[in-house]
């Protein structure tokens, strides 16, 4: 008869936080050479606008926008200074005005003969950090263009066609567009860096979540594993050695009786010490030589076996199959304990004269077949101290598959499979 048994755990959800960089909508980082930038243009601009120039009234309006313009770039500094997002309609309304300031202070100054437009270049960069379609920047460009052509053409003094002041209209404009298609370019590169370095960071960020699951993981299984071993000793070796210092003094009383069961006695001390022998090599062998990569895992039960047949001195075989590959420690130390477990039931409970032990390695995972030729029992009846409970546990825990057959007097089968 068969018992399988499946469970499915839980798997825990990474939260993963992101970089400020990383979030596109905030325009922090590169409005912080914009905001200066703008400073050292807004000062030159109000500087020579106000020196030496009689016109009153022009000058209250300009200083007007002017000032406007000081005032939104000075909050968007604060929000820089003090960290806060800075969101596109913040960059598309510096820009706007930097643009309406400068068109309106050449229409109402001198129009074309007004060396103001060469702050058309560095306001027109800030274009492609609001639009990162081309299209749009060149729309943007295309409206500013027009209307600087139209005051050219339209307000005094005009262009003088004669002195060929279009050729130098035409060039003015098509830098507009050179200064804008450059900034554009430099963007998308920009862009494109700072794509590549959220990837590398949420990459980092998924390797480091792992590399915390599995610690985590590893320190759960740990703690679990100490409990374990601390119940059982408690159960298993403790016990085992009261009983034996029962029946050692049983035995010395008989001795000084000379009784004629105390042959009986001490052949009986001499299994139940090699079983707590046996249970107590098992908590003092551990996993190290695996873990650190200096013995496989046919060697690891190998060892197991040796130890048993050593201690037990039953006839013990290992067969493997397959070709070996490094598993992971929390199927390594599930495979170590179940192969001693088994082990020292066909021992302790089916007095067994043989056993043999195989290991396959699988596409999908392992499995550890023991089959003993000892007296057997029923598997539906609980029998005390043969460990089938532990052993499910630890075949749950991996999401395994546990099989064991036996009936009274045919042996013991168990077969294990662990996914990889």
């Amino acid at each position: 008869m068969a018992v399988v048994q499946e469970s499915s755990p839980e798997k825990p959800v990474a939260v993963e936080k992101l970089p400020g960089y990383a979030v596109f909508d905030d325009f922090r980082y590169s409005q912080r050479i914009a905001v200066m930038v703008r400073w050292v243009i807004l000062g030159a601009w109000l500087f020579l606008l106000n020196y030496r120039n009689p016109d009153i009234n022009k000058l209250v309006t300009l200083n007007g926008l002017g000032m406007t313009l000081a005032a939104l770039n000075g909050y968007v500094h604060w929000r820089i200074w003090r960290g806060r997002p800075v969101s596109r309609g913040y960059v598309i309304a510096l820009s706007s005005m930097d643009l309406v300031v400068i068109t309106v202070g050449i229409a109402v100054t001198t129009g074309f003969a007004n060396t103001y437009f060469v702050f058309y270049y560095p306001a027109l960069l800030g274009i492609p950090l609001v639009f990162s379609s081309r299209r749009l920047s060149f729309l943007v460009t295309g409206i500013v263009a027009i209307a600087y052509a139209a005051i050219s053409i339209f307000l005094e003094p005009g262009v003088d066609v004669d002195e060929r002041e279009e050729a130098v209209l035409i060039t003015r404009i098509v830098i507009m567009f050179g200064v804008v298609m450059a900034a554009n370019i430099m963007a998308r590169i920009e862009r494109t860096m700072r794509r590549e370095a959220v990837a590398a960071e949420r990459e980092r960020s998924h390797e480091n979540l792992e590399l915390q699951r599995k610690a985590q993981a590893a320190e759960i299984a740990a703690l679990s594993e100490r409990s374990r071993i601390a119940r059982e000793i408690h159960d298993g070796v403790a016990q085992s050695i009261y009983m034996l210092s029962l029946n050692l003094e049983t035995a010395v009383e008989l001795a000084a009786k000379k009784h004629e069961d105390l042959p009986k006695r001490l052949d009986s001390l001499v299994s139940l010490s090699k079983s707590t022998l046996l249970e107590v090599r098992h908590y003092i062998y551990d996993l190290k030589p695996y873990l650190e990569g200096e013995q496989s895992m046919e060697h690891m039960l190998e060892n197991i076996i040796r130890e048993f047949r050593t201690v037990a001195g039953v006839d013990t075989a290992l067969e493997t199959k397959g070709e070996e590959r490094h598993v992971p420690i929390s199927v390594a130390t599930a495979l170590y304990r179940l192969t001693q477990e088994v082990l020292a039931n066909a021992f302790k409970h089916a007095e067994a004269s043989k056993v043999s032990v195989g290991l396959e390695f699988l596409p999908d995972g392992l499995r550890l077949t023991v089959h003993d030729d000892g007296r057997g029992f029923n598997v539906e009846e609980s029998i005390p101290g043969h460990d089938l409970t532990n052993m499910r546990q630890r075949t749950e825990e991996l999401e395994g598959k546990y099989t064991i057959e036996s009936a009274p007097g045919q042996g013991t089968h168990v077969s294990v499979w662990l996914p990889t």
